[in-house]
C-alpha cells in the first residue's frame, strides 16, 4: 500500500475486544470511514486480538490480522483482505458504493488475467503527477505512439502535436490498447483511434488498473495489447488542495501544477469534483548538451498548458433505484517549432515550422443502477464524448511564412448499454454467476486538412467518417471448489467463460470468445490460464483517408514490368477494411508464502498471434515487380478492370505519363492501398514481486518490483521476411523493468525507485550497432505533519528528484543533422527532475 494521503490518515482511538474477526474489521471501517473489502468464507472462524489504543486504519487492521495467515492489499482508498491473493480489482461496495471491476463484469469473480494496480497514493509517493507519467513507467507498455514524450519531429514513425498521452501496451499500437474510464469508453483522440489517458488529473482517480492481455471478450474492439481501467474517487473528506513546482535541472521542463479536490457527502449519495491547471515549459535544442548541433530554439519536448476538470457522484433514489455519473473536460494548448533541413539548422523561425495546436474533450456518463431482488443487479448506462484538436502550421522558410496548414480533427463517440448480473445456483464452491448485455456504440470523425499559400486555400483532405456498431455479451462464472470445500490438492477451481458479438455495420460482424480457469492446489499457491480472441476494427482514419490512383510509366520501376507499357499505381485509403484480429492466452502463477507474510511474487507467460494488421504492402513501390509482391500486382488488366480500379478510387486519378490516357493500354495493376495484410507476433514474460512489512513503531516497509520481457516480430505480408518488433531502435526493448522500496514510520515516508530500459540494436545503417541500455534512479521523500489544528495541520510536503544521477540517453546515428539524437521512445532526455509539493486538507 501506497502512504496514505493526509487527509485520509486520520488517528482514531479504539477500544475493541477480541472477537470474531468480521466483526472487527466492520468495526475499524465504521470508526475510520475507511472501506474494508473481504469474501465472508475469508474471515470465518478466525477471532481478532483486542484492540486498545490510537492507530491509524492501517496499523489497526495490522494488529488484528496478525496471525490470521491473511494479506493486505489496496485499491485506492479501498482496503482488501484476502488468503494471499486479491480478488477480481473492485471497488467495495456497501449499499450506496458502485461496484467497479476491471478483468470481469461479475461481481466476486476474479480475473483470469494478471493486473497492475496503481493506486493514487502509490502514483503520488513516487513522484508521478499524471496518468501518462504512470503508464509510461510501466514495463508492459511502450511510450510510441501518441507521447508527449517524443521528441523533435517524430521517431520511429510517430509524432504527437497534441500532448496526449496513449496507453500501448506490448507495443502494439495505442489504437489496439482500451482505456476506459469507470468502466466506460472516450472519444478518441486526433487520428490515431487512441485515448487520451492524460485527460483526467491524478488527484480525481482511486486507482489504475491495468491488464495487458487480450480482452474484447468482455469489452469489444481494441482490446487486443490489453485494458487501462481509471477508476475515480466518489468520496474526498473535506477538501483537499496542492501546489507541485518542478523543473530540470540541464534546463526547461519547469512544471507548474495547482490541484483541488472536494465533494460533499450525506447519506444517500456523494459528489466529488477536481480541478487540475498544469504548465509545463518546453525542452529545446539549446538545454541539453548531446543536442547542441540542432536548432537552439528548436522543440524538442513540447509545452503546454492545461485545465481539466473532473465530477463523479451517485444519489440513491429509492432503496433499489441509484443514479450515478462522472464526467471530464480539458483544455490544452502546446506551441512547437520544428526543423527539418539537410544542413546543420539555425532557428527554427528562419527555417521550420511554427505549431500552434489546441485541445478541447469532454465526456458525460449516467448510469442507472436497479436492485432487482436475490443480489441481481441492472445496470443501464450512457455516455456522450468528444474531442477536439485544432493545429495550425507555418512553414517559414527564409524567415518568410511560405504556407499554412490548418489541420482540425473533431471525434465524439455515444453509446448505450443494459446489463444484467447476479447468482444461477449453488456450486460446491459458492455460487455460479451470470452477467448478460447488449448495446449501442456509434463513433464519428471529422477530418478538415486544408493549406493556404498566398492566400488560396486548398483542401487536402476533408472527410466525415462514422461507424455504428451494435454488440451483445455474456460471463459465467463457476466456483467449483473453495477453501471451505476441503478437497486434497484443490484449494480452489473456479472457471470463467466470456464470449461477446459486436455487429460493426458496414465492416464485419464479429465473435469473440475468453475462457480461464483459476487453480490453487493449497493456500498460498494460484495457477491462472486463459485463452481468447480479440479484434480491432479499422480506425476511421484508415476508413475515411482518399484512395487515388496515378497513372506511372514503366521505366520508374526496378525490375521492369513485362512490358513497358504504362502501370496503374494504387495507393491510400481502404474503404473495404476488415477487422484486425488476434488470439491471445496467458498462464500465470503466484505464490504467497504463509512462512513469509506479506510476500507475493507472480509470473506470467503470454503470447499473442495479430493477423490482418492494416498495412502497406509494398516496402518500396518502386520495387513492385519483385516476386513477393506478385499478390499485390495484376499483369495485363482489360481495359474495364482498368476502368473498374480508377472507379473505385474516392480521390484523385493522376495521369503522369508523357501520352495520353488509354484503358487498353495498361501493363498492369500494383495495388499499394492499405490492406490487412500484416502479421504479428508477441511473446513474453511478466514479473511481479511485491512485498509489505509492518514493523513496531509504527514503521512498515514496502517493497514491489516488475519486470517484462518481450518479442516480437512482424510479417508485412505472408511473402516477405519477418521483421523483428522488439530490440531493435523506435521499437520496445525486449527488457524493461522497475522496482520501488518504501519506508514508512510514523509521519515520514521515504522511496527509492530503479528503472531499467534494455538496449536495441540499430540496424538503419550499415554497420548494426547496438544503443546501450538506460537505468535511472529516483527518490522521494514526504514529511506530514503531526499537528492537529491550525495552518499546519493536515499538511504534507513531498520532495521528489527523478532520474538522481542525471543518466543521459544513449546517442544514435541520425541522417539529418536536424534529428534528435537519441532514441526518445524509449530513453527521456528530461535529465534530472526536482519536483516539490505541498498539500493540505482542510
Amino acid at each position: 500500500m501506497g502512504a496514505p494521503a493526509c487527509a485520509e490518515e486520520d488517528r482514531q482511538e479504539y477500544h475493541l475486544p477480541a472477537q470474531d474477526l468480521g466483526t472487527a474489521l466492520r468495526a475499524v471501517g465504521r470508526t475510520s470511514n475507511r472501506e474494508i473489502m473481504f469474501q465472508v468464507e475469508t474471515v470465518e472462524g478466525k477471532q481478532s486480538p483486542a484492540l486498545d489504543g490510537t492507530y491509524s486504519p492501517d496499523e489497526a487492521i495490522a494488529i488484528l490480522l496478525r496471525g490470521s495467515g491473511l494479506m493486505v492489499s489496496q485499491r485506492g482508498a479501498t482496503i482488501l483482505i484476502q488468503t494471499g491473493f486479491p480478488p477480481a480489482p473492485a471497488q467495495a461496495s456497501d449499499a450506496q458504493d458502485t461496484i467497479l471491476v476491471t478483468g470481469t463484469r461479475i461481481r466476486g469473480a476474479p480475473s483470469t488475467s494478471p493486473i497492475t494496480t496503481i493506486s493514487r497514493e502509490d502514483a503520488e509517493s513516487r513522484g508521478q503527477i499524471d496518468l501518462g507519467q504512470i503508464v509510461r513507467d510501466l514495463p508492459q507498455n511502450f511510450a510510441g505512439g501518441q507521447n508527449p514524450t517524443i521528441a523533435g519531429p517524430g521517431q520511429g514513425g510517430t509524432q504527437n502535436t497534441t500532448g496526449s498521452s496513449a496507453i500501448n501496451l506490448r507495443g502494439l499500437g495505442p489504437d489496439a490498447s482500451l482505456t476506459l474510464v469507470n468502466g466506460h469508453r472516450l472519444a478518441f483522440d486526433a487520428v490515431y483511434q487512441g485515448v487520451d489517458i492524460s485527460a483526467i488529473p491524478l488527484a480525481a482517480i482511486e486507482r489504475v488498473d491495468v491488464t495487458a492481455d487480450g480482452a474484447s471478450a468482455l469489452y469489444g474492439s481494441d482490446a487486443v495489447g490489453g485494458v487501462a481501467n481509471v477508476i475515480l474517487r466518489r468520496r474526498v473528506k473535506g477538501v483537499i488542495t496542492s501546489a507541485t513546482l518542478g523543473a530540470a535541472t540541464a534546463g526547461g521542463a519547469v512544471t507548474r501544477q495547482f490541484d483541488l479536490v472536494a465533494g460533499p457527502s450525506w447519506s444517500s449519495g456523494s459528489f466529488m469534483a477536481a480541478a487540475n491547471y498544469r504548465q509545463v515549459s518546453e525542452i529545446v535544442g539549446r538545454h541539453r548538451s548531446y543536442t547542441s548541433r540542432l536548432s537552439p530554439d528548436g522543440t524538442l519536448v513540447a509545452g503546454q498548458k492545461q485545465f481539466s476538470i473532473v465530477v463523479a457522484g451517485y444519489q440513491n433514489l429509492t432503496d433499489r433505484l441509484t443514479l450515478e455519473m462522472d464526467g471530464n473536460y480539458l483544455h490544452r494548448s502546446l506551441p512547437q517549432c520544428l526543423t527539418v533541413t539537410v544542413v546543420a539548422p539555425n532557428s527554427c523561425y528562419e527555417n521550420g515550422s511554427v505549431v500552434s495546436s489546441v485541445v478541447d474533450s469532454w465526456s458525460f456518463s449516467p448510469t442507472l443502477r436497479l436492485d432487482l431482488g436475490s443480489d441481481w443487479l441492472a445496470r443501464l448506462a450512457g455516455t456522450y464524448s468528444r474531442s477536439k484538436t485544432s493545429i495550425t502550421t507555418r512553414n517559414i522558410v527564409g524567415a518568410e511564412e511560405t504556407a499554412v496548414y490548418r489541420p482540425n480533427y473533431d471525434n465524439d463517440l455515444k453509446s448505450v448499454e443494459l446489463g444484467l448480473e447476479g447468482p444461477l445456483f449453488h456450486l460446491p464452491g459458492g455460487e455460479a454467476r451470470l452477467a448478460v448485455g447488449a448495446g449501442y456504440r456509434g463513433s464519428r470523425l471529422d477530418y478538415d486538412v486544408r493549406s493556404y499559400v498566398n492566400g488560396a486555400e486548398s483542401p487536402i483532405g476533408v472527410f466525415k467518417q462514422t461507424s455504428n456498431v451494435g454488440f451483445a455479451y455474456g460471463e459465467l462464472f463457476l466456483p467449483f471448489v473453495s477453501p471451505q470445500t476441503s478437497l486434497p490438492l484443490i484449494n480452489t477451481l473456479q472457471f470463467v467463460g466470456a464470449i461477446r458479438f459486436e455487429d460493426h455495420e458496414g465492416i464485419d460482424r464479429v465473435t469473440t470468445p475468453k475462457i480461464g480457469l483459476v487453480y490453487s492446489p493449497t493456500q498460498g499457491i494460484e495457477i491462472k490460464a486463459n485463452w481468447g480472441k480479440s479484434f480491432k476494427a479499422p480506425t476511421l482514419f484508415q476508413l475515411g483517408q482518399a484512395s487515388n490512383a496515378q497513372l506511372v510509366t514503366a521505366a520508374m520501376y526496378t525490375p521492369a514490368p513485362p512490358s513497358s507499357l504504362p502501370v496503374l499505381y494504387l495507393f491510400g485509403g481502404n474503404p473495404n477494411l476488415a477487422p484486425e484480429r488476434a488470439t491471445t492466452w496467458n498462464i500465470s502463477g503466484a505464490v504467497a508464502p504463509a512462512l513469509l507474510e506479506g510476500l507475493k511474487a507472480e509470473v506470467s507467460y503470454f503470447k499473442i498471434k495479430y493477423r490482418g494488421r492494416v498495412a502497406e504492402p509494398l516496402l518500396n513501390s518502386l520495387q513492385a515487380f519483385r516476386p513477393v509482391y506478385a499478390d499485390y500486382v495484376q499483369l495485363n488488366p482489360s481495359a474495364d478492370e482498368v476502368l473498374s480500379a480508377i472507379e473505385g478510387v474516392t480521390g484523385v486519378f493522376q495521369n503522369l505519363t508523357d501520352g495520353e490516357f488509354d484503358p487498353g493500354a495498361v501493363s498492369a495493376i500494383v495495388r499499394d492501398n492499405l490492406q490487412n495484410v500484416s502479421l504479428q507476433s508477441s511473446r513474453g514474460v511478466d514479473v511481479a514481486v511485491s512485498y509489505d512489512h509492518h514493523f513496531a513503531q509504527n514503521s512498515r516497509l514496502s517493497v514491489k518490483g516488475s519486470a517484462s520481457y518481450i518479442d516480437s516480430k512482424r510479417k508485412v505480408t505472408a511473402t516477405l521476411p519477418v521483421v523483428p518488433q522488439s530490440g531493435v531502435i523506435f521499437t520496445p526493448p525486449h527488457w524493461r523493468a522497475r522496482m520501488t522500496a518504501s519506508w514508512e514510520r510514523d509521519n515520514v515516508t521515504a522511496t527509492v525507485i530503479g528503472n531499467y530500459v534494455g538496449g536495441t540494436t540499430d540496424n538503419r545503417y550499415n554497420p548494426t550497432v547496438r544503443v546501450g541500455s538506460f537505468t535511472t534512479l529516483d527518490a522521494a521523500a514526504s514529511i506530514r505533519s503531526v499537528a492537529q489544528r491550525g495552518m499546519l495541520a493536515n499538511l504534507q510536503w513531498r520532495v521528489v528528484v527523478q532520474n538522481l544521477l542525471d543518466a543521459k540517453p544513449a546517442v544514435i546515428r541520425t541522417s539529418l543533422p536536424s534529428l534528435p539524437p537519441f532514441d526518445s521512445l524509449n530513453q527521456s532526455m528530461l535529465g534530472r527532475v526536482v519536483t516539490i509539493t505541498l498539500m493540505k486538507a482542510w
